[in-house]
């Protein structure tokens, strides 16, 4: 059986989740302008990573933070799983991996 996450402790990890789509919407270049680049360009790339090292080290600091005030590790975890979620998708979308098979269409 699940345990549930004390009311408390939820606004706390809310804010985790979004704080973490916020940062990485800000530090990183949309999903489309990456995905239409690729490892060649060496400049675009690292700028990427530089935004996705930003964009990290935010969200888990803000995790850090609300996880000492909260007295529970859930924001801290749930911190910890957005970047590494996050990170994988813009490295996914950088290398231009077709996850599902898909191929560059011209309409």
């Amino acid at each position: 059986m699940a345990t549930k996450l004390p009311s408390d402790q939820v606004g706390p990890t809310l804010l985790a989740i979004t704080a973490s789509l916020s940062a990485f919407g800000e530090f990183l270049p949309p999903l489309r302008e990456v995905r239409g680049h690729t490892l060649d360009d060496a400049n675009f790339a690292a700028d990427v990573r530089l935004g996705e090292v930003a964009a990290s080290a935010f969200v888990l600091g803000l995790g850090a933070i609300a996880s000492s005030l909260t007295g529970s590790m859930a924001p801290a975890i749930v911190s910890l799983l957005m970047v590494a979620m996050l990170v994988t998708v813009y490295e996914t979308a950088l290398r231009s991996i077709h996850l599902f098979g898909a191929t560059n269409v011209n309409l």
